[in-house]
C-alpha cells in the first residue's frame, strides 16, 4: 500500500511485530533492557497510529492491522502471568517471604497473643485447675495421658493416615480462615481464636507438666506444632491487618483502604495453606508413628530443623526484586520518557500543571 502514513511508519510496525515474535517464542523476560526500551515506546507509538488511522479513517485493512498489533503488544505488556511456573516460583520464594519480612510487627502481635493464652493455661492449670475445668473438662487431658502412658498416642493404622492428616488439615485451615475473618469485625474473633488455641495448649501442657511428662508433651507436639502454630499466627496476622486497615485507613477511604491492603492480607493467608499441608502431613505420617520407633529426642531434634527452616525460608529473597517487577517499573519509566520524547510541549505541561 503507497500511502504516505503507511510509507512512514512501516518500519517500526515491522519492527514492533519482530519484537513480538521473539516474546511468543521466547517470552518478555528474553528481551535485553534496550529492547524492553524500544518494545516499550514502539507500542506507544503504534497505539497513536492506530487512533491517527481511525481518525483519518484510512483503509480497512490498515486498521485492522493496526489492531491486531496493538492488540497482540498489549497482551504482552498487561498479562496475568500468575499461573507459569516462573511467577508461581517467584510468589513462594521472593514474595512471601518479603511479605512477612514488611509485617513483622503484627506477625509477632499474633505470636503474643498465642503465647499469653499459653501462659493463662498453663500456670492457670497449675494454680487452680478446677477454674480450668470449667472451660476445658479435665478428662480431656488426662485420657492424653492415659493414651501416652498405654503408648496408644501413636496407634493409627498405616491404612488410616491420610484421613487423618486431611481431617487435621482441614480443621486447621478452618481456623486459620476464621482468625483472618475475624479482622473484618475489628480483630476480636481473631484475638479469641489465637488465646483459645494458646491457652489449649497451655492446659495440655499443665496436665502433662504435673504427670511428669513435660519433655514427652513437646516431642508429641513440636515436630508438627512448630510449622501450624507459625501457620496459624500469620493467618491471624492477616486478619489483624484489614483491622489495622479499617481502623486506620490513613489518606484512604476505607473501602479503597480495603482493596489496597486487603491484597496483601489475602497474599498472607494464601501462603499458610502451603504450611498447614505441611503440617498435617506430619502430624498425620510422623507424629502418630510410636516413640519406640521414633524416640523423643530425634522427635525434638526434626522440630528443631522444621524451626531452623523457617527461619531460612523468612529470609530468602532479602536482597533480590522479582522479575516482573523490574519490567514493570522498567516500563513506567520508559512511559514518562516516550511522553517527553513525543508529546508536545504544551501537554506536557498541561500534565505537569495538573
Amino acid at each position: 500500500m503507497n500511502l504516505p502514513f503507511v510509507i512512514n511508519r512501516k518500519e517500526r510496525w515491522q519492527r514492533l511485530n519482530e519484537l513480538l515474535k521473539k516474546i511468543a517464542k521466547n517470552k518478555l523476560s528474553s528481551l535485553s533492557k534496550a529492547e524492553l526500551i524500544e518494545f516499550s515506546v514502539l507500542y506507544r507509538q503504534v497505539t497513536s497510529d492506530l487512533a491517527l488511522a481511525k481518525t483519518q479513517k484510512l483503509p480497512r485493512e490498515v486498521i485492522s492491522f493496526l489492531n491486531d498489533l496493538t492488540a497482540r503488544a498489549y497482551n504482552q505488556l498487561y498479562r496475568s502471568q500468575k499461573t507459569r511456573w516462573q511467577q508461581i516460583k517467584e510468589l513462594i520464594i521472593i514474595e512471601y517471604p518479603q511479605l512477612i519480612r514488611q509485617n513483622w510487627k503484627i506477625i509477632l502481635f499474633s505470636l503474643g497473643i498465642i503465647l499469653l493464652g499459653w501462659l493463662f493455661g498453663f500456670i492457670g492449670y497449675n494454680n487452680g485447675p478446677d477454674v480450668v475445668s470449667a472451660i476445658i473438662p479435665e478428662q480431656f487431658g488426662q485420657r492424653l495421658v492415659e493414651h501416652y502412658e498405654t503408648n496408644t498416642w501413636f496407634n493409627e493404622p498405616l491404612a488410616a493416615r491420610p484421613y487423618v492428616s486431611s481431617t487435621i488439615l482441614f480443621n486447621n485451615i478452618q481456623v486459620a480462615i476464621n482468625a483472618f475473618a475475624g479482622g473484618m469485625i475489628l480483630g476480636t474473633f481473631t484475638v479469641y481464636a489465637l488465646f483459645f488455641n494458646g491457652f489449649l495448649l497451655g492446659v495440655l501442657s499443665g496436665v502433662f507438666h504435673k504427670q511428669g511428662y513435660l519433655l514427652s508433651f513437646w516431642a508429641m507436639i513440636l515436630p508438627h506444632g512448630v510449622i501450624e502454630l507459625t501457620a496459624i499466627v500469620l493467618a491471624a496476622a492477616s486478619g489483624f491487618l484489614l483491622t489495622y486497615t479499617i481502623l486506620f485507613p490513613g489518606q484512604y477511604s476505607r473501602s479503597d483502604a480495603l482493596r489496597l491492603y486487603g491484597r496483601t492480607a489475602v497474599k498472607l493467608i494464601s501462603g499458610t495453606i502451603f504450611l498447614f499441608l505441611v503440617a498435617g502431613l506430619i502430624e498425620g505420617y510422623l507424629s502418630t508413628i510410636s516413640t519406640e520407633v521414633i524416640p523423643e529426642l530425634y522427635r525434638l531434634v526434626f522440630a528443631a530443623f522444621t524451626g531452623i527452616l523457617l527461619l531460612w525460608y523468612f529470609n530468602l529473597g532479602r536482597n533480590k526484586t522479582p522479575r516482573r517487577g523490574i519490567i514493570n517499573k522498567l516500563f513506567k519509566n520508559y512511559q514518562r520518557i516516550w511522553r517527553m520524547k513525543y508529546q508536545s510541549e504544551p501537554e506536557l505541561n498541561k500534565e505537569r500543571n495538573y
